[in-house]
């Protein structure tokens, strides 16, 4: 796998689920400003509140293949492998797809990540163990406290002065 950061901004992103995990997914991308459309029979409270606000679309009913046929980024996080995996194999090969039920049959996983302002940290164990990532996340985010977003800014602002001919 080769990390990189993805602008999300404008960008159509469906999520099969509506328990905990697709909340915890569709948190950082709507901060980010992509397009969300939840697609699940039922949701949590949470979701519901968002689509409520008409921050998401949520669509209460089950999934099918042209929900997502010309998605960005697929996410399948419902309660059965069995719909996960087929919304995998139905995705086109051009499409991200994350799969939380099994990392092995998406082609992007989602690591544990924090901002301090411009800076950006993220952690992943490649889907050996997310508890790990989370853990090592929480320490970063201890080491790399609120202070480190004023002294990122201040060098970009400086980059930007050296970069002016």
């Amino acid at each position: 796998m080769l990390p990189f950061f993805v602008r999300m901004t404008g960008k159509k992103v469906v999520i099969a689920g509506g328990g905990q995990i697709a909340y915890r997914r569709l948190l950082p991308l709507l901060h980010e400003g992509a397009y969300i459309t939840v697609i699940s029979p039922e949701a949590i409270d949470a979701i519901v509140h968002l689509a409520e606000q008409k921050r998401i679309t949520w669509h209460p009913r089950p999934i099918e293949p042209t929900d997502y046929s010309d998605a960005f980024l697929i996410i399948a996080a419902t309660n059965d492998p069995n719909v996960n995996e087929q919304i995998a194999t139905y995705a086109s090969p051009n499409q991200l797809v994350n799969v939380a039920s099994n990392h092995l049959l998406g082609n992007v996983h989602i690591p544990a990540s924090f901002s301090r302002g411009r800076l950006q940290i993220a952690v992943t164990t490649g889907g050996a163990n997310p508890a790990l990532a989370k853990q090592i996340k929480k320490q970063l985010e201890q080491q790399f406290d609120e202070s480190f977003a004023k002294y990122v800014d201040e060098q970009y602002k400086q980059r930007q002065q050296r970069k002016k001919p």
